[in-house]
């Protein structure tokens, strides 16, 4: 309630941003003002009270957004202007405050949702209008502010619900 960020658990990848990649048994205080957290496969992202986006942990397809394919052991700023983050499998999305959607990191299934199936180590503006973004495995879906459902991505057990089990991108 008084919006410190408290970590526990494997840290092989850095991923609860206490600078190592000690594994915690306890609860560990990372960080204050924090709004919001989302944690992937083994990677962590988190938006400040201020709206700030930032990330740690492995980033091997550019999950962090940072411009990079290195894995950070503390948080690194990533963005401003951001009210919402979700982390997939090694993926993340990023509604910002003017409602735009954003994605990053492993896109071998189309799960960035940019037409294509290319990794994105750096955010990639993919929608405007977007009320709500959920990061799945390795599949993503979102509600536009007109209530509409969208999804893309991996689709081999039906997950993206369009009656198919065909991936889309």
């Amino acid at each position: 309630t008084d919006n410190t960020l408290w970590a526990c658990g494997n840290n092989t990848f850095a991923q609860l941003g206490d600078g190592t990649t000690i594994d915690r048994n306890a609860l560990y205080k990372i960080t204050e003002g924090v709004k919001a957290v989302s944690s992937g496969a083994y990677f962590t992202m988190m938006i400040k009270t201020d709206h700030s986006l930032w990330a740690c942990g492995e980033n091997d397809y550019g999950q962090l957004g940072d411009g990079t394919v290195t894995n950070r052991t503390a948080f690194v700023k990533i963005a401003d202007g951001v009210k919402a983050v979700s982390a997939g499998l090694n993926h993340t999305l990023v509604i910002k405050t003017d409602n735009s959607l954003w994605s990053c990191g492993r896109n071998t299934e189309g799960q960035l949702g940019d037409g294509t199936n290319l990794n994105a180590w750096s955010l990639r503006k993919i929608a405007e209008g977007v009320a709500v973004a959920v990061a799945g495995s390795n599949h993503s879906l979102i509600i536009k502010n007109d209530q509409s459902l969208w999804a893309c991505g991996e689709n081999i057990h039906g997950q993206l619900g369009n009656g198919t089990n065909s991936n889309s991108n």
